[in-house]
């Protein structure tokens, strides 16, 4: 079953943790704009969980993969992994689009 596979569970608390601190990142942002101070710290978050969540995916496609090869390319949890890592690479790149941030990634 896809569902209840511990790496792919780990793979969703840890998108988990990144997405409820990006989430405080802006929410301190709109408060300091209250004040009028410039808001700077959701973006550079942002940058800083992009780098993090790319050197993750990495790691999470290639294990998904040598694990999809060890089961002779039979295994759906593994190919789940993989997917779940891709999906990881971006993640934190699409986040302030749906947000309505403009924030420009280097």
């Amino acid at each position: 079953m896809l569902g209840s596979s511990k790496p792919i569970v780990l793979l969703c608390q840890i998108a988990a943790i990144v997405t409820v601190s990006l989430m405080a990142c802006l929410a301190i942002d709109t408060v300091t704009g209250w004040f009028g101070y410039s808001p700077y710290l959701f973006c550079k978050g942002v940058i800083y969980a992009a780098a993090g969540a790319n050197r993750i995916a990495v790691i999470v496609v290639m294990l998904g993969i040598f694990a999809w090869a060890v089961s002779r390319f039979r295994s759906d949890a593994a190919m789940g992994i993989v997917i779940g890592g891709s999906l990881f690479a971006i993640f934190p790149q699409v986040l302030p689009h749906y947000l309505g941030v403009s924030c420009i990634l280097p």
